[in-house]
């Protein structure tokens, strides 16, 4: 089967039309070759050729949440099984919340919900005004029915104009994925009630472990892994949506060191249950990374994966 392609000419961050090849890579699904390119203008690093619009939404049925998609590294139908190995990414998103919301029991949304784990989580920690968003309808249903929080099924611009407002929006490894990262982002803003805040988690592509990797970093999955961001590109996306980008550094101590154990307990997590499933050396290295369980040794991890290091994103009041 022959996939249909489409080549961005410009950066969608900065228009800029001087755009470098940094590798290519073929899919795992569709054997097709896709570059990885970066602008050197801004730094933007972003897939292009990438599937057009139908094809990118065909990676999503039911086989990508069974392990058998263009990511085997993360077997949602297991993972919901495994509580306890994705127990710590959820409290450490949860510490990030109250971190950065100064409410008890913030209104959530949960983009990119997936089969409903961090919904569960919420509830569980006493949050009462929970609600998710999915773009697949298996996936949506699954949540919905595991958890009986409400889940909005179809993309977040459509949410947007329904007049919804949330204090704290998540979305876990998620803005990779999205096809217009200022469209989503100013979906984002709309949805959020004056002071609110969104955090998530996505790959930094100038951090220690990427730039290490290079053309191996594991986060080059351009089947579904559209963009690769860093602090100032996200940043750039954050304020052309109308957000206040929330640098960490920018935080007091006490809140910076309350974020920083949270984005290590994240990192740990997802290094654990990455190891579990992912096939081959991989998951090797992922399962004796995580076998760091101490401390120090987190924050080592959280530090060179460089998660923590991107900026949350804030509505201004």
């Amino acid at each position: 089967m022959k996939y249909e392609l489409e080549t961005l000419s410009v950066c969608p961050l900065c228009s800029g039309a001087g755009l470098r090849t940094v590798t290519q890579i073929q899919g795992r699904v569709t054997h097709e070759r896709f570059g990885i390119v970066r602008c050197e203008s801004c730094g933007l690093v972003f897939t292009s050729p990438r599937l057009t619009e139908a094809a990118n939404a065909s990676m999503y049925e039911e086989a990508y949440y069974k392990g058998e998609g263009f990511d085997t590294s993360v077997h949602y139908e297991s993972l919901d099984e495994e509580a306890k190995a994705r127990a710590g990414e959820c409290a450490g998103i949860i510490e990030k919340m109250r971190v950065m919301s100064p409410l008890a029991d913030p209104r959530v949304l949960d983009v990119g919900c997936g089969t409903g784990v961090l919904l569960q989580a919420l509830k569980d920690a006493g949050f009462t005004k929970v609600e998710g968003q999915e773009l697949s309808t298996y996936a949506a249903e699954r949540a919905a029915s595991r958890t009986g929080v409400p889940v909005h099924q179809g993309d977040l611009e459509a949410l947007a104009v329904t007049g919804a407002r949330y204090d704290v929006i998540n979305a876990t490894e998620v803005v990779e994925h999205v096809r217009d990262p200022l469209a989503f982002l100013r979906g984002v803003e709309r949805l959020l009630a004056p002071g609110g805040v969104f955090v998530y988690s996505t790959g930094n592509a100038r951090g220690l472990y990427a730039r290490i990797l290079g053309n191996r970093w594991p986060y080059l999955i351009p089947e579904g892994h559209l963009f690769y961001y860093d602090p100032q590109t996200l940043r750039g996306f954050l304020e052309k949506a109308g957000l206040e980008a929330v640098m960490p550094e920018s935080l007091p101590l006490g809140k910076r060191l309350r974020l920083a154990q949270a984005e290590s307990r994240i990192a740990h997590s997802q290094l654990l249950y990455v190891g579990l499933s992912a096939p081959g050396a991989k998951g090797v290295i992922f399962r004796t990374v995580a076998m760091a369980s101490i401390a120090p040794a987190k924050l080592l991890v959280s530090w060179v994966v460089g998660k923590g290091q991107l900026p949350s994103g804030r509505k201004r009041a």
